[in-house]
């Protein structure tokens, strides 16, 4: 079964300061059985390489050779959310919209949320659709 996984899970996956046990294990899964994300996922994916390079924890080199190699994943990019269902998901587990996001994709795919986040990972449990 493919799953949905956030930022704080495919960035281990590319930056091994970022990486553990678990984003290996569901690096493994995702390349079997597929990877959902919602179309902000990219965007914050940038957002984290450049404030990586900002920081001078990745080098610009890095940070493009990261890009590249992001792109030969295959994640399905799903289509934004209603907007009252993603105010409706952050109210309901006190998670951001961002994180809703993430969440009610899982919900909607019936799949499994992989997350690093606690407090996404504490609504996923709670909705019964963690990845662990």
């Amino acid at each position: 079964m493919a799953c949905v996984a956030d930022n704080s899970v495919i960035v281990g996956w590319f930056v091994e300061s970022q990486a553990n046990t678990y984003t290996r294990r569901v690096r493994r899964h995702a390349a079997r059985e597929g990877l959902h994300a919602p179309q902000l996922w990219p965007v914050e994916f940038a957002s984290v390489l450049r404030g990586l390079e900002r920081r001078r924890l990745l080098a610009p080199h890095n940070v493009d050779r990261i890009a590249a190699g992001v792109l030969a994943l295959e994640i399905a990019l799903d289509a934004a959310a209603p907007l009252r269902e993603l105010i409706a998901l952050s109210r309901r587990f006190s998670v951001s919209c961002y994180d809703a996001a993430y969440l009610e994709l899982a919900l909607r795919r019936g799949v499994p949320l992989a997350t690093r986040d606690s407090a996404l990972a504490r609504a996923a449990r709670s909705a019964g659709a963690f990845w662990s």
